[in-house]
């Protein structure tokens, strides 16, 4: 046997086969929530790290419900079923993703601008107050209903 016809041939064939419908499976899911445009090229790489996050999820409990991790092809070749090949993949990809992450400093970016989008709203808070005239007794009462309201928010 020589070329095509070779066993080793046959069964890269019917991997390759294999691991695109499972390619399409997992993609199908990923798709059906919708993308945007990026305008924040940290936040997009956030939102792929997510969903390169999910893609091992879903491929985890593929990998977990699988009888045995090997096959073994019509023609006696025996390798790793492709659901353990993508996992293993989407391990590295994910770790990837989360390394570029580490790195740009979002997290640090993002509790900056945390930070700042919390003393505008003191600031306006402070301002609307200042501005209604409140008696004693209402002024009094910002200092407890504002953190039980901001508390109810449960964000």
């Amino acid at each position: 046997m020589h070329g095509g016809s070779s066993p080793a041939v046959k069964a890269a064939a019917a991997r390759r086969l294999e691991v695109a419908a499972v390619e399409a499976d997992v993609r199908a899911v990923i798709a059906s929530e919708g993308l945007e445009g990026v305008t924040n090229p940290l936040e997009a790489l956030a939102k792929l790290a997510t969903e390169s996050l999910a893609m091992k999820t879903a491929l985890a409990a593929r990998v977990n419900a699988l009888q045995e991790i090997t096959t073994t092809s019509k023609l006696g070749v025996e390798g790793l079923k492709a659901e353990v090949a993508l996992y293993e993949r989407a391990l590295d990809r994910t770790a990837k993703f989360l390394d570029l992450l580490a790195k740009s400093g979002f997290e640090e970016r993002r509790l900056r601008l945390d930070e700042q989008t919390a003393g505008m709203f003191v600031t306006v808070m402070r301002n609307v107050l200042a501005r209604l005239d409140l008696t004693p007794a209402q002024q009094a009462l910002v200092g407890t209903v504002v953190p039980d309201e901001l508390r109810a928010l449960d964000v």
